[in-house]
């Protein structure tokens, strides 16, 4: 009996044996290929969520798609003004505006701030991903749309994103950039600097620069990230219409803090009757702004701001 049951299993072994060295080497191929297309579906995926769908699922205070330089002058600059500007007799409150960078990359928060009930001015990056809807959302709404210009951050660590102009482009490179950013965002009035540091510090490449605004009949609004900016003063000298940031809004994003510059901002309004705040879109921003700025509407008249780059730029005449 037991010699039998041997040579059974003996035969089964026979049977089986090329027959199940395939099957188990199969089963291997298998398993490997699977795993292989599982991690290559698993790179795809995060290559995609990181780059697409992270512009969407982001939690408020970490909604940074495109990152501002770091510590920009956040003290109140009143030296723009060499003397209060009061505008006619008809208008007796003092006059704010804010523009709100880096447009264009945050589909909720930009939404919410395009239907804000408070006016604002937008300023938008060329080459983003909502830009070109929500700029002309903006156009058609009636709001002024500005251009928020990439420019050369002080350090190779600060990228400003593409399209962006470098001391180092040619003059007519950089002149290509412009009109491809401008052809980006078809309705600006107006252009301010988005990082900049090192570029606006630089006479020569700055006046190159605002030749190209004053060809297209824009204004030009220093965002001042810089103390060493020199893109007002040199506006000024080319006789272009311009402004320059007073106030940043949200260098911090805790709501008290938010509320405090936009204080500030209220009170340079309130001494030089005009001023120009910038804040970017932030949950926080929204929300603190939403709730902060109907306390100064009896106080200021909240305006865009071309109305105050005129009103500045008519006491100059």
């Amino acid at each position: 009996m037991t010699r039998q049951v041997k040579k059974r299993k003996l035969k089964k072994k026979k049977k089986s044996g090329p027959k199940g060295v395939l099957f188990r080497k199969l089963l291997l191929v298998l398993f490997f290929t699977a795993i292989v297309l599982f991690s290559l579906c698993t790179a795809g995926y995060v290559i995609f969520f990181r780059t697409v769908f992270a512009r969407e699922l982001q939690s408020p205070g970490n909604n940074e798609i495109v990152f501002e330089e770091p510590d920009p002058p956040s003290h109140e600059v009143t030296a723009v003004f060499s003397k209060p500007h009061r505008g006619d007799s008809e208008r007796h409150l003092p006059q704010v505006a804010i523009i709100i960078d880096d447009l264009g990359y945050h589909k909720k928060v930009g939404e919410n701030f395009l239907n804000f009930p408070i006016e604002l001015t937008y300023s938008f990056l060329p080459f983003a991903p909502y830009t070109e809807k929500q700029e002309k959302k903006a156009f058609y709404s009636g709001k002024t749309v500005l251009l928020h210009l990439p420019l050369e951050a002080r350090g190779k660590e600060w990228d400003p994103g593409p399209g962006a102009l470098f001391l180092s482009d040619s003059a007519e490179l950089q002149k290509r950039k412009f009109e491809q950013d401008l052809a980006l965002v078809p309705h600006a009035v107006g252009v301010n600097n988005h990082m900049g540091s090192r570029f606006t510090s630089d006479v020569p490449a700055m006046t190159e620069v605002l030749k190209l605004v004053k060809k297209n009949g824009m204004f030009f609004v220093d965002s001042f990230t810089s103390a060493e900016s020199k893109g007002w003063e040199t506006a000024l000298k080319l006789k272009i219409r311009t402004a320059r940031r007073n106030v940043f809004l949200d260098n911090s994003r805790l709501k008290t803090d938010i509320c405090n510059q936009l204080e500030k901002l209220v009170s340079v309004a309130e001494s030089y009757g005009v001023a120009i705040g910038i804040g970017h879109p932030h949950f926080e921003t929204y929300n603190a702004l939403k709730e902060c700025m109907p306390v100064y509407q009896g106080r200021v008249e909240f305006v865009n701001v071309t109305d105050i780059v005129n009103v500045l730029n008519s006491n100059k005449k």
